[in-house]
């Protein structure tokens, strides 16, 4: 199996080189981060984003595309961004796949024709993705178009599945009010890319409906210190001949975490060097 970690943890921004470090000497075998950090290395670091992949000895692996895509204002321009960010990643060495986010979710979800528009939009960035030799992953998120069960289904149903496949995160579906395992298996065929993420369950919410932080991770968790069933997660990423895509681990940072980002991330590791045992070639 191929086990990374993505960089937000670390909250990037300025600190995509701890980040990066942090995660080899950890012994990760990936490293994945926005696509736009990569794009604004490129600009600012000299030696631009490669070096930071040759210092550290692991590849960027993929990276993380988000766009509102159906807003006519502005999809022309989100499709062109997209398609250079796509550009960033393939020209490192070692890059796979750009996972795709969906934009903001409106109070009741999307109607049927924000669905087809964000499919249309999606499937070209697939098709753009496959010329130049990426693979291209729907990721659901809470907050976001694509959140509960039955967004999943639609958009799933309605992009082209030669061109879109299934960049899941677990941490993200399960918050969002689905069954994990049940999602798992059903998209097992599709996925090309997954976020491995825990978390601790359902949270409570303050006078204004606002979701109160109780883990410093916006609720999330260390892998291995939440509730979801990770043993039984690997089981079905390993059925149907096994997955051969990268699993890369993630934590969201926040101010109040109760550790620092290295900390957190050693802990994953340790959990899942423990579970994983030699199926994982884990680096230094």
């Amino acid at each position: 199996m191929k086990i990374g970690h993505t960089g937000i943890t670390w909250g990037i921004a300025g600190g995509v080189e701890e980040a990066y470090r942090d995660t080899a000497e950890l012994g990760y075998l990936g490293f994945e981060t926005f696509a736009r950090t990569i794009l604004d290395s490129n600009e600012t670091r000299a030696g631009g984003y490669r070096s930071l992949v040759d210092s550290f000895g692991i590849p960027t692996v993929a990276a993380y595309c988000y766009k509102e895509w159906i807003n006519p204002d502005t999809a022309a321009g989100d499709l062109e961004s997209a398609r250079r960010e796509a550009d960033g990643l393939r020209e490192l060495p070692g890059g796979e796949t750009l996972v795709l986010q969906a934009g903001p979710r409106p109070a009741n979800g999307y109607l049927s024709d924000q669905f087809r528009r964000l499919a249309d939009a999606l499937n070209q960035v697939g098709a753009y993705c496959r010329e130049i030799g990426l693979a291209a992953g729907l990721h659901p998120h809470t907050g976001t178009a694509i959140e509960t069960r039955d967004d999943i289904e639609t958009i799933l149903r309605l992009v082209d599945s030669t061109l879109i496949g299934f960049a899941p995160d677990t941490g993200q579906i399960a918050k969002g009010g689905s069954d994990i395992l049940e999602v798992m298996r059903r998209y097992r065929k599709r996925i090309v890319h997954v976020h491995l993420k825990d978390w601790r369950g359902a949270c409570e919410r303050d006078a204004d409906g606002k979701e109160i932080d109780q883990s410093g991770y916006v609720n999330y968790e260390p892998i291995g210190n939440g509730i979801l069933p990770m043993p039984e997660i690997f089981a079905i990423l390993s059925s149907n001949g096994g997955f051969d895509g990268w699993i890369n681990v993630e934590l969201d940072g926040a101010p109040r975490a109760p550790r620092p980002p290295r900390a957190a991330a050693a802990m994953s590791r340790r959990y899942l060097g423990d579970l994983l045992g030699d199926s994982v070639s884990w680096g230094r």
